[in-house]
């Protein structure tokens, strides 16, 4: 070999020398994120194929900062590289996710729809702009994300009831700032037209009308009566909007006490709710509220900060106990998840913080940050019974507030509905190629009374005191939603007004009634039509390391 040849390969072998090392480093978003403590790695082989390095990214980081790292098997074994089968590249990364929750404990972070399994807990976004498949946190799907902006019509989701030949259908919640609500539409409007078609009368023929409000039109025309009674015939079209937080606050007065009323929709970050939870709760504070029901019925989640908001603005006053303790894995404890030397900590805009990393910190329980103490904000101070409304779709930052405060002696908690989603567990995001944040479950949280570990949620009246809201037939009562949020007659409200010793007159005649009644002497002629649409993001997602 000559010496010009020489050289020429010498160059070459550097190049190829440095380029495998980098593919080595811990450098998620350019290559594989790293390597498993194990050294089980064989067939993690040196590629520039941008998939195979991101789904290995996932594993990866799932193998030191996964709530259930120790129950993942070895790289060898996981094989993160096979599930290249999708054309979109989010939908793979999904499936990896799939995979390793399949190994959590329990099978904790798997939920099965229909004989379908999804991961219940793990969760990647596309925060490129472009959305996802599962986008909600930042991204503008058919719901509202988590910094307020909504992206549809406005309509979260419908309910329906009746037989199959005489059933009505009714709005459960509408967005603040949507279409819908700017063209006066809420909770309890009946929809009784489709794009001119009168539906009511044939529940088959019907459903095609019905599944396009199901299924994010970009405009459709709805004719029915409000809430109030008066009729409304409305074109929506699909927009970008900004919206609250709050569906509906207000001060009920009953047996000389005054009774505060919150429908919350989801625990956004903080410039979209600190404002809005303060202007709440000084309204509350003004007209000497000392019971609340904080309706939480379709609220999926959120930020932990938020959530950790609420709680200090309902505390009574001089509260200073643990409001909940984050408990990491044993890996992460022990300073050992060395991954996270690549992932800066970001605030809920995504944005960086500061010059440091996610391991430049520590998730021992008893560390400074870890261990969070109720802090009083606001003038609410002497709150004494608190009942919160409830449904599966009830998840994460919103069991947070309930398991925190029921670790008060100073307080009572109630719940009123359905049993919750069961999600005790958290996660911040983890940035990979740039365009994704992977949201890994990785803490638990108990009260100051060490109570946690409610993956099978709460159920009211056997988990916490309260009432359970389901007919003979085992029938979410919820789908009777022909009042608007805050209307005493609204049973759920009507139920939570009863915990707290208020009695309120609801009527025994009409459709709501009636239905009730001949849903259980001829349950197979009057099926209760109802077919909810999971929009809301579900998770409790932790921003800070402090």
């Amino acid at each position: 070999m000559n010496t010009q040849v020489f050289s020429k390969f010498l160059r070459f072998f550097i190049v190829l020398s440095l380029f495998i090392s980098a593919c080595k480093k811990d450098n998620p978003g350019i290559d594989n994120g790293g390597n498993p403590d194990d050294g089980s790695n064989t067939k993690q082989t040196p590629t520039t194929d941008r998939m195979a390095l991101t789904n290995d990214s996932i594993f990866l980081y799932a193998k030191q900062i996964y709530y259930w790292n120790e129950e993942l098997p070895s790289y060898d074994v996981f094989e993160p590289r096979q599930y290249t089968s999708n054309s979109d590249k989010l939908r793979n990364y999904e499936t990896n996710l799939l995979a390793i929750a399949q190994y959590s404990t329990a099978r904790y972070d798997i939920i099965t729809h229909e004989g379908v399994d999804y991961t219940k807990f793990s969760y990647i976004e596309d925060v490129s702009g472009t959305g996802g498949f599962t986008a909600g946190v930042r991204n503008l799907t058919n719901s509202v994300n988590l910094i307020g902006e909504g992206n549809d019509i406005g309509i979260y989701d419908i309910a329906a009831y009746g037989s199959d030949t005489d059933y009505k259908v009714f709005i459960k919640a509408v967005y603040p700032g949507s279409p819908a609500a700017e063209n006066g539409l809420t909770r309890g409007a009946t929809i009784t037209k489709i794009d001119g078609e009168t539906i009511g009368d044939n529940w088959d023929s019907d459903y095609s009308y019905i599944s396009k409000l199901l299924e994010d039109p970009f405009t459709i025309r709805l004719e029915g009566r409000k809430a109030n009674g008066t009729a409304y015939a409305v074109s929506l079209s699909k927009q970008r909007y900004n919206s609250s937080p709050i569906y509906k606050d207000t001060v009920l007065s009953a047996n000389n006490k005054n009774i505060g009323y919150l429908a919350y929709a989801r625990f956004s970050d903080e410039d979209n709710s600190f404002a809005a939870l303060s202007d709440v709760f000084s309204k509350f504070a003004a007209q000497n509220v000392e019971d609340l029901i904080i309706d939480l019925r379709y609220n999926g989640g959120g930020y932990v900060t938020t959530a950790e908001r609420m709680a200090n603005l309902i505390a009574p006053n001089g509260t200073t106990e643990t409001m909940f303790v984050e408990y990491y894995n044993q890996l992460m404890q022990d300073g050992k998840a060395t991954i996270l030397k690549n992932q800066p900590v970001r605030d809920a805009n995504g944005n960086i913080v500061g010059t440091g990393t996610y391991a430049d910190h520590s998730y021992k329980p008893e560390a400074s940050g870890n261990t969070v103490n109720f802090k009083k904000e606001g003038n609410l101070g002497g709150v004494k019974n608190i009942v919160f409304l409830v449904t599966n779709n009830t998840a994460s930052a919103s069991e947070l507030v309930i398991n925190s405060l029921r670790g008060l002696n100073t307080v009572n908690i109630k719940l009123v509905g359905t049993t919750t989603y069961g999600k005790p567990v958290g996660f911040f995001p983890v940035r990979l190629e740039g365009i994704y944040d992977l949201y890994l479950p990785s803490f638990s949280s108990k009260n100051a009374k060490g109570e946690g570990d409610y993956y099978d949620g709460f159920r009211p009246g056997t988990d916490i005191p309260g009432k359970e809201m389901v007919d003979n037939l085992g029938q979410d009562l919820d789908a009777f939603s022909e009042y608007d949020f805050g209307d005493p007659r609204e049973l759920y409200l009507a139920e939570a007004l009863s915990q707290l010793g208020v009695t309120i007159s609801t009527t025994s005649s009409g459709p709501l009634m009636n239905v009730r009644r001949r849903q259980s002497t001829q349950p197979s002629q009057n099926m209760l039509k109802n077919r909810r649409v999971n929009k809301e993001f579900k998770g409790m997602i932790e921003t800070r390391v402090r």
